[in-house]
């Protein structure tokens, strides 16, 4: 059977010495609490490194052009000439690849079209994250998605054309989670949950201590882990070595 986040409020309160299964909207008092502080933990966790595993990539919708070229909407902040709409997936932006090949769609926007092969080939374009006044595509949704409210949007702005976004995601399945993410997120969860799980608040709050230290050393194993499946590139070429060979600065995509 696949892993539920019901089975990770489980796992979180063997931590803390309650052996029970909890189903987080039946009302339980341990329910409760973790019903409210799951997405927290969730998404702070994937917000804490940039995990190989949640990495995604994809072209940003763009909603605003300040020089009115593409679309009506001129509203973008200066120095940046374009507004991109934030993926709703995304818990945060890395990098915006600087690539010139694309084609403009019917409406006049820009679609990215050259072979994804050719991205190692592309640099990193300059960018700045904002919230922007933009009505929400997503209104109906915005409590569960990232980076929209009925008021505003939050934006990618950069001078890049058909901008692509490398990001991390939010993967909302467990089983989709390596052990060792999936064991710091746990120890994590039940410090959140001790005091309102335990009913001695002087064992709760040794727990919390304890559960802090489990999952500062589960994240720290989780990234050495995450980081070893990565592409190692020398990422930096001194200057004095780049005069002398020419050489260039490679760019590491992240």
């Amino acid at each position: 059977m696949p892993t539920t986040p019901d089975d990770i409020v489980s796992e979180a309160l063997v931590e803390l010495g309650l052996d029970e299964d909890v189903d987080i909207y039946a009302g339980s008092h341990a329910g409760n609490a973790a019903r409210r502080v799951y997405d927290t933990v969730l998404r702070s966790m994937f917000a804490a490194a940039p995990w190989n595993f949640a990495r995604r990539q994809r072209q940003l919708d763009m909603r605003a052009d300040r020089r009115g070229v593409y679309l009506n909407n001129r509203t973008v902040p200066e120095p940046w000439a374009y507004g991109y709409e934030w993926p709703t997936d995304c818990v945060h932006v890395r990098q915006v690849l600087a690539l010139n090949a694309y084609t403009l769609d019917p409406s006049g926007a820009p679609v990215y079209a050259a072979p994804w092969c050719n991205l190692a080939l592309a640099g990193a374009a300059p960018f700045a994250v904002g919230d922007m006044p933009w009505p929400s595509d997503v209104a109906s949704d915005w409590p569960l998605v990232e980076g929209h409210s009925p008021e505003s949007t939050r934006a990618v702005l950069t001078d890049q054309l058909g901008a692509v976004a490398v990001y991390t995601g939010l993967v909302q399945y467990p089983d989709s989670w390596p052990p060792l993410f999936k064991r710091a997120l746990i120890a994590t969860l039940a410090g959140r949950i001790a005091l309102a799980a335990v009913e001695d608040k002087p064992a709760a709050r040794a727990l919390r201590g304890d559960m802090a230290a489990i999952a500062r050393d589960a994240l720290i194993d989780a990234r050495v882990q995450d980081a070893n499946e990565a592409w190692t590139v020398r990422d930096h070429v001194p200057d004095w070595l780049a005069a002398r060979t020419g050489a260039a600065t490679p760019i590491v995509f992240s």
